[in-house]
């Protein structure tokens, strides 16, 4: 992975992780400049998210020999795993411990809903949030994927416009079915169509010739685009375009971003963080309410916890069992078919 998109995968986790603190432990009621920056802008790791996610999953599929069958595989085992435990802890926690995880419910039926990615209300009466609330943006990522295996079907070179052709009917049609399909009438889902044509530029090497200085005054202006805006609303024109302007920058000063040891362990644990930290965080207010520990030390264990419990999960889930799925594959691969006699 490009040292430059382990960074920000980093920092997308993390924002949201702050942004999160900031709602559950202190309730936005913080008025420090760092604190309320958080509330303001840290759920703008989701855009940042989904924009890595259409640039990573473009470059994944294409110019290689996968099938439609190996993507399918290949995403689930990479994805599903490590959600369907965090949403079945969630779940336990609910059932033993009611109202200790906020803005959620349990229900069976829920929870199935839940873990097969099928949007639905939450019976909290939050909207279209799932047993485990942070997998709403999950809910898109599955289905883009379903868009991008679409795709694989087309001759390569029409994939792009096939991919943006198929999210636009998703964004468009989808929601006319009614019901629970209104949940993709949002047009958030155009913002992988920004990684995807970034990767596009990037295969043909469009990205890495843009000088230090332009990137630069890119980063910069997209900085200044989410600022003046204010509060992150995952608008793909306010939040997804500047932070495509971001990733395009990153990508193409990749040169300057060493392989820190960290920061690579760190986006490689992202989607486990992103998955976990609203758990820990709700568990934690809990101990701090018992205990009567300080914000100081409650901040602390809940970072401390998250890392951990991050780390844990990307080596004892998401990796084993996508290493599995590759093997198994590659031993199918090296299987000589018999020929007739």
């Amino acid at each position: 992975m490009l040292n430059s998109i382990q960074t920000l995968r980093a920092l997308a986790a993390w924002v949201v992780v702050f942004h999160h603190y900031m709602q559950l432990v202190h309730n936005f009621q913080l008025t420090d400049p760092v604190s309320v920056s958080m509330q303001r802008y840290g759920a703008i790791g989701v855009d940042l998210f989904f924009v890595i996610s259409g640039f990573v999953i473009y470059l994944s599929a294409t110019g290689k020999k996968i099938s439609p069958a190996t993507f399918v595989r290949h995403r689930l085992a990479r994805i599903a795993p490590a959600y369907w435990m965090f949403t079945c802890i969630t779940a336990v926690t609910l059932i033993f411990l009611p109202g200790s995880v906020p803005l959620t419910l349990y229900e069976p039926v829920f929870l199935l809903k839940s873990l097969f990615f099928i949007p639905a209300q939450n019976p909290s009466e939050i909207g279209f949030y799932p047993l485990m609330t942070v997998g709403w943006t999950l809910n898109y990522e599955m289905v883009f994927y379903a868009v991008f295996l679409g795709s694989l079907f087309s001759p390569e070179k029409f994939r792009v416009p096939t991919i943006i052709l198929g999210i636009f009917l998703l964004y468009k049609v989808l929601p006319r079915l009614g019901g629970d399909f209104v949940f993709y009438h949002n047009p958030i889902v155009f913002e992988f169509t920004f990684g995807i044509i970034i990767a596009y530029a990037y295969q043909r090497n469009l990205v890495q010739r843009i000088p230090l200085a332009p990137a630069l005054i890119m980063a910069v202006a997209a900085l200044g685009v989410i600022i003046h805006y204010g509060q992150t609303v995952h608008s793909p024109w306010k939040s997804g375009l500047p932070c495509a302007a971001i990733l395009l920058a990153a990508l193409s000063q990749e040169r300057f971003f060493s392989r820190i040891e960290l920061i690579n362990k760190l986006g490689d644990w992202s989607y486990s963080t992103y998955l976990c930290h609203v758990l820990v965080m709700s568990y934690m207010i809990k101990i701090q309410q018992a205990l009567n520990l300080s914000h100081l030390t409650t901040l602390a264990m809940i970072l401390g916890l998250i890392a951990a419990i991050s780390a844990l999960s990307f080596n004892l889930i998401e990796k084993p069992i996508s290493r599995r799925v590759k093997i198994r594959e590659k031993r199918a691969c090296a299987v000589p078919t018999s020929s007739p006699q």
